[in-house]
């Protein structure tokens, strides 16, 4: 099944501090286009290489470049709940990082 690029992705709210909150519709191929452009000429990845993002997957930082960006580039991606920094202990980053090495050589 195929949607629409401009078909929506997800809709960004802000924090609503001036009392009437506003929100910002994100399209699948805007979204789509920007994440893979951002993982080739930022961070030189190439399909079959790993991405490991700390972010919280709730944000966009973390579904964007936990889900989207790793599904369209072709990039193995290691899925954390929680984040790792600082909770529960200081050292859980570098577990998760000791753990998956098979996958994320690269670090």
């Amino acid at each position: 099944m195929y949607v629409d690029s401009s078909h929506p992705l997800y809709i960004l709210y802000t924090s609503g501090t001036t009392g009437k909150p506003k929100g910002i519709v994100r399209d699948q191929g805007g979204t789509a286009v920007l994440l893979q452009h951002a993982m080739r000429r930022i961070y030189n990845t190439q399909p079959g290489d790993s991405m490991f993002c700390s972010s919280d997957i709730g944000w966009v930082l973390g579904h964007s470049f936990i889900i989207y960006a790793p599904l369209i580039s072709g990039l193995k991606s290691v899925l954390f709940e929680g984040k790792p920094v600082g909770t529960p202990n200081p050292d859980v980053f570098w577990e998760i990082i000791d753990r998956n090495k098979s996958i994320l050589h690269d670090i």
